[in-house]
């Protein structure tokens, strides 16, 4: 079916408003074919130059050379037929086709030197500017570390304009030709060159992110460690939000590699693994292999390169040590063809050196309290039997992550321990765990270990119940609790009664689990185990805090708990004690009181107390003085305390939440962004499985988020935020939670003279007010709509809400007293500015002062002496310059000398003492304002 013209370039226009993939793409294919079909070649020639980006952002970058070329040729078929626009796009693509010529080694240098004669005899033959040549044969002789030619190119691409100040790309050439020589002075120039570019001195029209990945090594070399954590978040953001070849994202895992964050860079490595395969840019490929070899090779080094690594999004998996070696191959092996094709060892070289280069540092914190991450080290040289007893012990205090990995280095067990090996598998694994249980209790039942056999049949019956199987679990652990009860051993009979009090709880029947619980703790203090002691108590507290028993014996029970596992010096269970007396307080409306607990137990922690519990400790001290209003003092103890748990990947959203709150406090809104950015996806998630404590925290943290945002100049961004809120709150009928959203959003639009948008917010803000009955944030907003939409020119809707906002102002009861100023002041200058847009100069004039002299009432001097300029320029208008000029003479003493306002009153008094002297002075019949 033919198209016509028409239809074809609305599906042009519509493809390039979609988002790159594969929706785009096979739509700007369909219309390629349709194109040439009706011989519409121009049509054909901005739909192919559409096709190739996106079949670049796809990363086949192979797909876009024989589009130029059909482009080319018809171009030259039917040069009639083309315009300028044509033309300009064809030499632009040109360029950028020759250079990428380069970095597919497969194409000979030949090819590529043809290519630029041919590119320049076009471009001299139309008199154009040789500076898109000259910049793609430099960076061509930079590929092949040419350095004479590349000097040579560099200084023609000077001399025929040079860099745009606003591209960050060409800023790119500037900086990335000095690092590629790597010289000290070559890096060291560099390093002056991107430094007010690093300090945000310096912008473009795009991030500077690819300015931050550059210089990120370099700067650690530098050691100047805090400058380059930051170039890291700052870019890490940024890519966030664009599209960016993998070279940068490799940049970054490799200063993760050599800075000791490893987890950091793995987790950047997992995010564009998937695409790494289909990436069609040999070039890129050999530069993201190689930083992904050098981070891969440390982690391999570390003993860890059994871990398996997937790629997010996909099935495809690796374990570590495979990756590195397809990494490592893939970058040698481009390297080498490059190599080849150039004549020279230079990528050669400079690939083996980045994949042996030590680190810069042992560790550099990514962010204020950052550690290394915690990794258990397992003593080399133990036998099976040892790393079975270091596992069991770990999973007794609730470490199964730690026990896993004891379990792990057993490899295959001798026959005599495979059933420990199975059930401590079916313990810390949930994977065909009834399989393993039922496997270990029969092989412990055939050797005669009747204990561990009993004990296991509880586990099998245990796990059984916790999957709703209660028919089969709870007889199974019925009957081995009596056998446990017969042996006469206290710690087994504990063990057991622990196992049966949670198989009758999930079975319902809770009398008799409290009844099993307290046999256990009869037992348990027999034996003198303190891990079954705090074990039985947590247990039991949990349940009773679940059942609303009063507090103080929740609290009692936590008391136990906690004494119990210090005593066993398992920290992780006495934080989930002390987390259990915490929120007992809560509910007795007492939490002060465990806010002292806190206090007390850090005044009196020894240096040598575990780090998991010197950090919650300290993380629920400032959590405590955020909540008390203290939020900047408490940030040292939640930078500790979020520290400690991030170095275990234990930090959970809520306290990324507070961190965020605590550095907002203390004006650093840079740092609270990242942080409550970090946290925003989860906490939105977890509000979504009803797991959030505080489900309002999730917009709360994006209302935070946003407004770091406008502190910092991020307008976008803060709408993209301020609108995620508003949508949640219309989602949930939230009229104060929306308002709190459409406000601020309101008043970015106004800077950005989005007046449409204002005008639009504005009134959504009215309504929401009014819904809440706060008439006066209502008249407030409605007077603001009034003045955008003067703004968008619509004079007439903006006279008919004015009316409405004079009501609702005019309507605004007496109290609270102290509201009424501003109201008016704001209503006021909304009057003046839409009644001067009607002409309606008279009445402007009135409402000018009157706004002045409101504003000056709630102490907004600098909206008050605004105003006042607008009335002076008013009553010019109204022709009574004698009475401007006091008023423009005493703006310009007020106001600052560099200031828009001073200069612009500066001009206006000296045409209104120009219209006085040429004037014969102020009629006596001209309103007096």
């Amino acid at each position: 079916m033919s198209r016509s013209g028409a239809e074809l370039a609305a599906m042009l226009e519509q493809a390039r408003r979609m988002g790159h993939g594969e929706a785009q793409t096979a739509l700007l294919e369909d219309l390629v074919r349709h194109a040439d079909a009706g011989g519409l070649h121009r049509l054909a020639f901005a739909a192919r130059r559409s096709l190739a980006n996106a079949y670049c952002v796809d990363r086949q970058w192979d797909k876009a050379f024989p589009l130029f070329s059909r482009c080319l040729s018809e171009y030259d078929a039917r040069p009639g037929e083309f315009g300028p626009e044509e033309d300009w796009s064809l030499r632009s693509w040109y360029a950028n086709i020759a250079q990428s010529m380069a970095e597919f080694p497969e194409i000979s240098l030949a090819q590529i030197y043809g290519a630029f004669e041919d590119m320049e005899r076009r471009f001299r033959a139309g008199g154009h500017s040789l500076r898109q040549v000259y910049d793609a044969r430099r960076w061509v002789a930079q590929l092949a570390r040419d350095w004479p030619e590349e000097e040579r190119c560099h200084q023609q691409w000077e001399a025929a304009g040079g860099p745009d100040p606003d591209s960050v790309w060409d800023f790119e050439v500037q900086v990335e030709r000095l690092l590629l020589r790597g010289n000290d002075a070559s890096v060291g120039r560099a390093l002056a060159l991107a430094g007010p570019v690093l300090a945000g001195e310096v912008t473009f029209t795009e991030p500077s992110a690819p300015i931050q990945c550059l210089m990120l090594l370099p700067l650690a070399r530098a050691g100047r460690l805090e400058e380059a954590a930051k170039a890291f978040n700052r870019a890490r953001r940024a890519m966030y939000q664009g599209v960016y070849r993998y070279e940068y994202g490799g940049m970054k895992i490799e200063f993760c590699a050599l800075t000791g964050n490893e987890e950091t860079g793995l987790s950047a490595l997992r995010e564009q693994l998937a695409g790494f395969p289909t990436l069609n840019r040999p070039n890129g490929k050999m530069e993201f292999a190689t930083a992904a070899a050098v981070l891969l090779r440390r982690l391999t080094a570390a003993g860890r390169g059994d871990e398996t690594v997937r790629a997010n999004g996909s099935d495809l998996t690796w374990s570590v040590a495979e990756l590195c070696h397809e990494m490592e191959s893939t970058a040698r092996d481009l390297a080498a063809r490059f190599d080849a094709r150039n004549g020279t060892t230079c990528q050669g070289d400079r690939i083996r050196a980045r994949l042996t280069a030590p680190p810069v540092v042992d560790f550099l914190p990514l962010s204020p309290g950052a550690r290394r991450p915690v990794r258990l080290e397992i003593p080399p040289g133990l036998p099976p039997e040892a790393l079975l007893d270091r596992a069991e012990w770990h999973e007794r205090r609730d470490e199964p992550a730690l026990a896993r990995r004891y379990v792990a280095a057993v490899g295959t067990p001798p026959p005599h321990l495979a059933a420990r090996h199975a059930e401590l598998t079916a313990l810390t694994d949930s994977e065909r765990a009834e399989e393993r249980f039922r496997w270990a209790a029969e092989a412990y039942r055939q050797a005669g270990d009747q204990q561990r056999y009993l004990l296991c049949t509880c586990r099998l019956g245990n796990w059984l119940c916790d999957q709703d199987r209660f028919h089969e679990g709870l007889p199974m652990v019925t009957w081995a609790m009596g056998e446990l009860r017969r042996t006469g051993r206290h710690e087994l009979i504990a063990r057991g009664e622990l196992l049966h009090a949670r198989s009758l709880s999930w079975a319902g029947k809770v009398p008799k689990a409290y009844q099993a619980l307290a046999n256990g703790v009869r037992h348990a203090l027999a034996c003198g185990d303190p891990i079954l002691i705090g074990s039985l108590a947590l247990t039991e507290g949990l349940w009773r805090e679940f059942d609303r028993f009063p507090p103080a014996q929740v609290i009692g029970l936590a008391d136990t708990a906690r004494q119990a596992f210090a005593a066993a010096g398992s920290p992780g269970q006495l934080v989930r004690a002390f987390e259990l007396r915490r929120r007992n307080h809560e509910r007795a409306g007492a939490p002060h009181h465990f806010t002292d607990l806190v206090e007390q137990e850090l005044a009196t922690l020894p240096p040598s107390a575990p780090a998991q519990l010197r950090g919650y400790l300290r993380y629920r001290r400032g959590v405590a003085l955020v909540l008390s209003g203290r939020a900047a003092d408490a940030l040292d103890d939640l930078i500790d305390g979020v520290g400690e748990a991030r170095s275990r990947d234990a930090d959970t959203a809520e306290q990324g939440y507070q961190l965020a709150v605590a550095y907002r406090a203390a004006g650093r809104a840079e740092d609270a962004m990242e942080t409550a950015a970090d946290v925003a996806t989860w906490l939105d998630h977890l509000r979504e499985l009803g797991e959030l404590a505080e489900p309002d925290m999730a917009n709360w943290n994006r209302l935070l988020l946003a407004e770091c945002h406008q502190i910092l100049g991020h307008h976008a961004s803060a709408l993209e935020e301020y609108e995620k809120v508003a949508a949640s709150a219309r989602g949930r009928n939230d009229a104060r939670l929306l308002l709190q959203a459409l406000m601020p959003s309101a008043k970015i639009h106004d800077l950005l003279d989005e007046d449409a948008e204002a005008a639009a917010t504005y009134r959504e803000a009215a309504d929401a007010a009014a819904g809440l009955g706060d008439v006066h944030v209502a008249a407030i907003c409605r007077a603001s709509e009034a003045l955008s939409l003067q703004r968008t020119g619509d004079v007439e809707r903006a006279l008919a809400v004015l009316a409405q906002a004079e009501a609702m102002t005019g309507a605004l009861p007496a109290e609270p007293a102290e509201r009424l100023p501003r109201n008016w002041a704001i209503t006021f200058r909304s009057a003046a500015h839409v009644l001067s847009a009607a002409g309606r100069l008279q009445e402007a004039a009135d409402r000018a002062a009157r706004a002045a002299t409101a504003f000056r009432q709630v102490g907004e001097v600098t909206d008050a002496t605004t105003m006042d300029f607008l009335h002076a320029r008013t009553l010019v208008r109204l022709g009574r310059p004698d009475l401007a000029e006091p008023l423009l003479r005493a703006i310009i003493e007020a106001a600052g000398q560099e200031t828009p306002l001073h200069q612009a009153a500066a001009r206006a008094l000296a045409e209104t003492l120009d219209q006085l002297r040429r004037s014969a002075g102020p009629s006596r019949s001209a309103p007096s304002g």
